[in-house]
């Protein structure tokens, strides 16, 4: 069977391998080989639910786990399967993603028309011996009708079919959906296996702000590579200073990151905002677990989380000024800081 061209969403970086052709897991052995063991067992439940920060190694997980399983039961050796896969060939695996709005892009969410789509291959004569497995990256794309429709079939699911799905924000999954899944949680991993999987993903070379590059990751893999791509870090490394430094900065600083951020490229204000919430989180985590009976911080914190991520959603939904929602954040984060 011929390979299938590969056709990137807009979100997928063009200077990595996609994750259907990773060869190394890097980090997450634990739910790996909590699963291997089900499936070395004939124990596999017939939905997983792989859920985490997006950018985390959810997906390479999924198609790395998916190529052991089809090892596992099947009459093909590992190496033939890798190829396969990789090439978008394999017949017993199935990926339901966003798909090609002609003439150019994608559409902005998965459809009930992709659901069927796949629900029909599902319903042909099987290509290989053994499970057949279809990756959902990520049930988070799916419509209303599309869960829906995908909620059918997890309740009557085709025979010796496993399902993984992806999801980058676990709580605004259909409860019903979520029922009917075994679910797996994946932390941020550590500075060095985030090292591990850029110099994987980009080669071992020399990258002379790779450190910061792994400090703005902050446990998120995909962020580091992304950091790396940029041709300049120097507004990233701005922005880092002045969220972690304890100064009380000039009242124009603040205004002037704003102004840059917003005059950058478009990846780079998405990486920026990135960078803030994941500020405001670690900030969340360290007081809940090292001050949690100091309710003025936590409440701070949170109030500060919130009005955030709402500003970021409303700016983007509504085409508000970004700048100014750029410094309504960081004047509620100065007032923050100023509690500590």
């Amino acid at each position: 069977m011929s390979a299938k061209p590969i056709i990137r969403e807009y979100e997928q970086l063009e200077a990595i391998a996609l994750p259907e052709q990773r060869e190394v897991l890097v980090g997450h052995k634990e739910n790996y080989s909590s699963l291997i063991a089900q499936a070395k067992n004939k124990k596999l439940p017939g939905a997983i639910l792989l859920h985490g920060q997006r950018g985390i190694g959810k997906a390479s997980f999924a198609f790395l786990l998916a190529k052991e399983i089809f090892a596992l039961g099947g009459d093909e050796n590992k190496s033939q399967i890798d190829e396969q896969v990789a090439q978008g060939s394999y017949p017993n695996l199935f990926i339901l993603r966003k798909t090609p709005k002609p003439p150019k892009g994608f559409y902005s969410e998965i459809r009930i028309t992709d659901v069927r789509e796949i629900q029909k291959r599902m319903q042909k004569t099987r290509g290989r011996a053994g499970h057949r497995i279809c990756i959902i990256d990520s049930i988070d794309d799916c419509n209303q009708k599309a869960s829906n429709a995908l909620l059918k079939i997890l309740e009557e699911p085709p025979s010796d079919t496993i399902f993984i799905l992806i999801s980058h924000r676990p709580g605004s999954l259909l409860p019903t959906i979520h029922s009917r899944c075994h679910s797996y949680g994946f932390r941020t991993l550590d500075d060095e296996k985030v090292r591990e999987i850029t110099n994987i993903a980009l080669g071992k070379t020399e990258h002379n702000d790779i450190d910061i590059c792994i400090k703005l990751a902050n446990g998120v893999p995909r962020r580091a590579i992304e950091a790396a791509l940029f041709d300049k870090l120097s507004l990233l490394k701005d922005l880092e200073q002045w969220l972690y430094s304890n100064d009380f900065h000039s009242p124009l600083t603040h205004l002037t990151l704003a102004e840059d951020i917003v005059k950058s490229q478009a990846a780079e204000q998405v990486f920026a905002h990135d960078v803030i919430i994941s500020y405001i989180g670690e900030q969340a985590n360290f007081i809940a677990k090292e001050n949690p009976i100091n309710r003025v911080q936590l409440a701070s914190i949170t109030k500060l989380w919130e009005k955030a991520n709402n500003m970021f959603a409303s700016s983007q939904e509504y085409n508000l000024d970004k700048k100014q929602t750029l410094v309504s954040i960081f004047d509620a984060i100065i007032q923050y800081k100023q509690l500590l």
